[in-house]
């Protein structure tokens, strides 16, 4: 059986092996990601990602062409109840040199329906202040 944090750490490997298959796999929907500078969407379904959206390694590569993955710095449960776990995220983006671009902070919410849990909303914070 697969657990809250387990799906996590599924969904940080998908996008990082850039895993269209795994990350969907990974993803509960209706799910929605919204931005620190504002931006929100919400994806109804598999179909409509595939279709109408990019996976987020594309969305990564677009600001931050040498990113190569994400260093999985921390994850504190901050919030449970038998259907949802919020975990705060804490990561580093690593270039082709193996150097740290940036560090990024998110929200991401685990949810538990139809027997298995996915992610279902992710909030990017930016960087720390």
């Amino acid at each position: 059986m697969m657990y809250a944090l387990d799906v996590v750490h599924n969904h940080h490997n998908a996008i990082n092996t850039q895993n269209e298959r795994m990350y969907l796999d990974s993803v509960k929907f209706p799910f929605t990601y919204q931005n620190y500078n504002g931006v929100s969407i919400t994806i109804q379904n598999e179909e409509d990602y595939r279709e109408n959206y990019q996976m987020p390694w594309d969305i990564i590569k677009d600001t931050e062409p040498n990113w190569t993955y994400t260093e999985l710095d921390e994850i504190v449960e901050i919030a449970r109840s038998a259907s949802s776990v919020v975990y705060k995220y804490l990561g580093r983006r690593i270039n082709k040199s193996g150097n740290t671009d940036i560090i990024i902070q998110a929200i991401w919410i685990a949810v538990y329906t139809k027997s298995e849990w996915g992610i279902q909303f992710r909030h990017n914070l930016g960087t720390p202040a």
